[in-house]
């Protein structure tokens, strides 16, 4: 898998003659737990850097019914998560509100989330200077010169340049816009799906396919495009990883080849929790 060395979230190459992870035309296999990281209490979105070393998850405690988000660290994308970072999103965590649904840029400088107050729901994106930082509370997002409220459960592409997030007023219908000043500004706001969505918009790494779920009995579906300026349809259910519970997607790895999703099938630890599915060789 390829390395990010550009804070604008590109990639470097791959070096040539190294092994793929996995068949990217080959279909996921059944899901299992993701290690060290789940509980009673759910967890129901995640986050990633490219180089899967830090993720954030959206942690649902009860009572009474708050969430917030909290980071964990790994020594490399095959090693399991360690103990939850408290620090790293403490900032963050402390405004006012309930901070959900977090999509990192692939440098893991930029975070952003939704926050729910008692006035408005809105996206916002946290910042920190390096890699030993901690983000700073978060600043609203802008599209078009407004701010980006009555939206939620956003999600940055991955070259770092196109946010795209669900509307809240017409209920989980898929908008983007094109970043074009640091973390906050974006312009072009566009509509980049025909269905409404009730779960985070899960992105390969050029854009063309959508994981996605919505409405009841929620399975996992996927919609693809030949561009990114065309829209998402309706999709179809993934292969091997739906159960008789409900499945949400929340990520896949920069390569393809791990799908996330939030699940309250048996076998986990309660509520929601993490599972992984990953593409055979």
């Amino acid at each position: 898998m390829g390395t990010t060395d550009a804070l604008d979230g590109s990639a470097a190459i791959d070096a040539p003659g190294m092994l793929a992870r996995c068949d990217p035309t080959k279909p996921f296999a059944a899901p299992t737990l993701v290690e060290n990281v789940n509980s009673s209490i759910d967890e129901t979105t995640f986050s990633m850097t490219r180089d899967e070393e830090i993720g954030f998850v959206q942690r649902t405690v009860q009572p009474p019914a708050s969430n917030t988000i909290v980071a964990m660290r790994r020594a490399s994308a095959t090693a399991p998560f360690g103990v939850l970072d408290g620090a790293l999103t403490s900032v963050l965590n402390n405004a006012a509100g309930d901070e959900q649904a977090p999509s990192v840029i692939s440098d893991g400088l930029i975070l952003y989330f939704h926050r729910q107050t008692a006035s408005d729901i809105g996206i916002y994106a946290a910042v920190r200077a390096d890699a030993s930082a901690n983000f700073d509370a978060g600043t609203l997002v802008t599209v078009d010169g407004t701010s980006l409220t009555n939206a939620l459960t956003p999600t940055i592409s991955a070259d770092g340049q196109t946010l795209y997030w669900l509307d809240f007023i017409d209920f989980g219908k898929v908008f983007s816009a094109t970043r074009n000043v640091g973390a906050t500004g974006f312009v072009n706001k566009r509509a980049a799906s025909t269905i409404a969505i009730t779960s985070p918009v899960v992105l390969s790494h050029d854009e063309l396919t959508m994981y996605y779920a919505r409405g009841g009995g929620v399975d996992v579906l996927v919609s693809t495009r030949t561009s990114t300026t065309s829209m998402f349809g309706t999709g179809v259910p993934v292969a091997n990883v739906n159960s008789s519970a409900s499945d949400i997607p929340i990520a896949l790895t920069d390569d393809g080849c791990v799908l996330y999703i939030s699940s309250q099938r048996s076998g986990g630890f309660g509520g929601y929790d993490m599972w992984e599915a990953h593409r055979p060789r």
